[in-house]
């Protein structure tokens, strides 16, 4: 089944055309990459999709249904969650508060039935009623099952500022699984990283994309992640797909290897 559809989305800034004519199909269960050289339009193509921009012409369908323009908090409780290349937590609030600002979406008590919050002060937290302590509960639980999958369970005290970068990494996602996301959306998520780090990212991903039945879509530009997770790959070029194919074809296409190496003028 298809989970998400773009239809001829265009992107203008101006008189400059970002993204031109963009067609990206991801199916359940699977793991599509977004590629190209820097400047080609890969974030501006994420960001039309998850609703920070709108796209100047075309559709956007997420489980057949037009999802063009709506705001990004809309499309995430429409079960699609993205990290962003510069890792954005809450870097003074512990690891567990982290994930667990992240269920807002979903909660069922308004903000008078819980007056605030685990951020909040005791004195405040006396006044929560009794559905809130219930759903807070449920919701402490999913936290630490998902920390507990992340395998940051024992740190879930610790200020995130103070987690090494790939667990930093690690964190972010595990705030967007928070999310109950059928489709997750991964900008750079090996950017920054050292070798190990990337090795076991990448098997991260294949874990998490396994254990919560997720669609993935990633922008990467570490080429050994590309190749040996997606099944599927979208190459962008100046705002243009110029091709789309499984990692085998993508890696032996003629437009795809010009266009990150370029062509003498012999050739």
């Amino acid at each position: 089944m298809t989970l998400l559809k773009t239809d001829h989305i265009v992107m203008r800034f101006g008189g400059l055309t970002a993204v031109n004519e963009f067609n990206l199909q991801i199916n359940e269960e699977e793991i599509v990459a977004l590629i190209g050289p820097n400047g080609a339009g890969k974030t501006t193509a994420f960001n039309m999709i998850t609703g920070v921009y709108t796209p100047s012409e075309g559709k956007i369908f997420f489980e057949n249904e037009d999802i063009t323009g709506l705001k990004p908090h809309l499309i995430t409780k429409k079960g699609m969650a993205r990290t962003f290349q510069n890792i954005r937590l809450f870097k003074e609030l512990s690891v567990l508060d982290n994930v667990f600002i992240a269920n807002h979406l979903h909660l069922k008590s308004n903000c008078f039935q819980a007056v605030g919050g685990r951020i909040y002060p005791e004195a405040l937290q006396k006044l929560w009623t009794p559905k809130y302590k219930k759903e807070e509960r449920e919701i402490l639980d999913r936290c630490h099952m998902l920390l507990e999958k992340v395998g940051l369970i024992d740190l879930m005290n610790e200020k995130s500022s103070s987690l090494p970068y790939g667990l930093q990494r690690k964190l972010e996602i595990a705030r967007a699984l928070a999310t109950n996301p059928k489709l997750l959306l991964l900008d750079e998520p090996a950017a920054g990283m050292n070798p190990k780090e990337t090795d076991d990212l990448t098997a991260f991903i294949r874990e998490i994309k396994t254990e919560f039945n997720l669609s993935i879509f990633l922008i990467e530009h570490h080429m050994q992640v590309v190749m040996g997770i997606s099944d599927r790959i979208y190459v962008l070029d100046h705002g243009t797909t110029i091709a789309e194919g499984t990692p085998y074809e993508i890696q032996n296409n003629e437009r795809v290897i010009e266009a990150y190496l370029g062509v003498c003028e012999d050739a």
